[in-house]
């Protein structure tokens, strides 16, 4: 008799735990259908002011569809984007950061210098490569052009196109350096008229 009242309890446990199974994934289900608009919406805004951070005084973009194929592995082109007469918006990622990928937005002015960049995401060890995503690094890449260099122990310099590695996190520096070079040539290779 105790077999079978020990599978009988097993059964109603597993009833009952399959029915809060059900209810617990259908409030999950409801609940993603009412935030995804709006993280979507948000994500959307996000980007967009972030289009207008890194290519100043531009209001309105165009995406446009480019033929491009990034020369180095580990690099790849996201988003291209035409302001106009005023430059471009390039969106990269590059999967060689310490971490993980490296997403990068580069405002190109139409000179074909860089205006500014701003680090997207990043997933890099704090106090070391998380400090690409300071103003004081990511400003040493304004007014630079194509085919960036890196130089470690405080070694930039814009006259040389080079950019002062992070001491620590030289692996981040490359690689934010690379979806950098790689936005630039997107936009020498496919975006300029």
């Amino acid at each position: 008799m105790s077999n079978k009242s020990s599978f009988k309890e097993i059964f109603t446990l597993m009833w009952k735990l399959g029915v809060i199974c059900i209810v617990v994934a259908g409030l999950l289900a409801w609940i993603n259908s009412m935030t995804a608009p709006v993280i979507e919406k948000n994500e959307k805004t996000t980007f967009e002011q972030s289009m207008t951070e890194v290519l100043t005084g531009v209001s309105e973009f165009e995406e446009v569809d480019i033929s491009y194929t990034p020369s180095e592995a580990g690099v790849k082109l996201d988003s291209f984007y035409k302001a106009d007469d005023k430059g471009y918006v390039v969106t990269t990622v590059c999967s060689e950061g310490y971490g993980g990928d490296i997403k990068v937005m580069v405002g190109v002015n139409s000179d074909k210098t860089i205006n500014k960049i701003k680090i997207m995401s990043l997933s890099e060890t704090a106090g070391l490569g998380a400090k690409a995503n300071t103003e004081e690094f990511m400003e040493q890449y304004s007014g630079l052009k194509s085919g960036i260099g890196i130089e470690k122990n405080n070694g930039g310099n814009p006259e040389n196109n080079t950019i002062s590695a992070i001491s620590g996190a030289t692996i981040t520096s490359k690689a934010v350096t690379k979806a950098v070079n790689c936005a630039l040539q997107a936009v020498e290779e496919g975006g300029a008229e």
